[in-house]
């Protein structure tokens, strides 16, 4: 079972003025003094985006062009094995930017225990580190509202507050408050804003989580875009036993269950429709990966802005959904389970 937490931000660019939309490079650059010769750097929302970078002169030079800011794994391939030497740590990439990290890297210090530098948008960048790092430890906010007290013209400020609003959401508001005017509206006004709703989705995720639609009860009705592009409507397709598939192109274990999907929908599609419902992804991506798998079902597509996945209360994915001709819920399952095709099983024999 994999779960996903969706993260959107517009597309920035730092300039002498501060953060503007646009695209850019991003340069990192590390020296470290770390007994490596290799870092593995991806972005945390595209883990199969694996960039390999080795040292030269002793430094780790890297540049990426990027639309928006987003943040970056940087670790070893002994931090992967788990060996006592491998280490990791995540930056935040903005477009046009520059940020350099020096020292030797050691996850259990504060910042990882390296300096950084570079662009304005990095003043004071490893206090930030280690503001972020302490609300995640006490779930507290009160780092993230000092830091922000401490310098409240700093843009990076804002990283903050997706992480207040996912883990101190009863102090958001309180947090928000102390952002300086021209960074609330300015260039990191929709990065913030988009943090925020981020945040309200982390909350009704945990929220949900463990929660399941009561057996008996009737299905939330939906409409959702198929791959026509044509509106298609849960309750039209009353009349047969309907499985609703919780997947997305992103999730492995909803694409390794799919040769035994095909095989047990061949085998009861007289007797059963499933509709595959895909999240957290993009329209080109989802239609990429049904075609790719050759998908025989019905398919729609969950856009950013839908109640779908909270009125399921969907955590983890894949999560199947069994309803019966008449639109009762009759169990869900989540992850890919082999109970799923006994329960098929027992419930077609003769």
């Amino acid at each position: 079972m994999k779960s996903k937490t969706i993260f959107i931000a517009l597309a920035l660019l730092i300039t002498a003025q501060g953060v503007n939309a646009g695209v850019g490079t991003w340069t990192f650059t590390a020296k470290l003094a770390n007994p490596t010769d290799t870092l593995w750097i991806l972005p945390t929302d595209n883990l199969k985006a694996l960039d390999v970078v080795t040292k030269t002169d002793g430094v780790f030079q890297y540049t990426k062009d990027i639309d928006k800011v987003k943040e970056f794994f940087v670790t070893t391939p002994a931090m992967i094995r788990h060996e006592p030497e491998g280490f990791s740590l995540i930056v935040t990439a903005v477009p046009g930017a520059t940020l350099l990290a020096e020292g030797f890297c050691n996850n259990k210090l504060p910042a990882n225990g390296l300096t950084f530098s570079g662009s304005k948008f990095y003043d004071h960048y490893a206090e930030l580190e280690m503001a972020q790092a302490k609300v995640l430890e006490i779930k507290d906010a009160q780092p993230a509202i000092d830091y922000i007290k401490t310098y409240p013209t700093n843009e990076n400020a804002a990283i903050l507050i997706g992480t207040v609003g996912c883990y101190c959401p009863d102090r958001l508001d309180e947090t928000l408050a102390l952002l300086s005017p021209d960074i609330r509206s300015g260039g990191m006004k929709t990065y913030i804003d988009e943090s925020i709703e981020t945040a309200k989705e982390f909350i009704k995720q945990q929220e949900n989580q463990g929660k399941v639609l009561p057996v008996g009860s009737m299905a939330p009705d939906f409409t959702l875009k198929d791959l026509s592009g044509k509106p298609l409507t849960l309750s039209s397709l009353r009349g047969k036993m309907l499985i609703l598939d919780f997947w997305g192109s992103w999730c492995g274990w909803c694409i390794k269950g799919f040769p035994k999907m095909k095989k047990y929908y061949e085998k009861y599609k007289e007797h059963l429709e499933i509709l595959g419902v895909d999240c957290n992804d993009t329209e080109e991506k989802w239609q990429a990966a049904v075609k790719k798998h050759e998908l025989p079902w019905k398919h729609v597509f969950v856009p950013k802005n839908s109640s779908v996945t909270n009125d399921y209360f969907i955590t983890g994915f894949p999560t199947k959904i069994i309803i019966s001709s008449e639109g009762k819920i009759l169990t869900t399952i989540v992850g890919e389970d082999p109970k799923f095709y006994d329960l098929l099983d027992e419930m077609f024999k003769d």
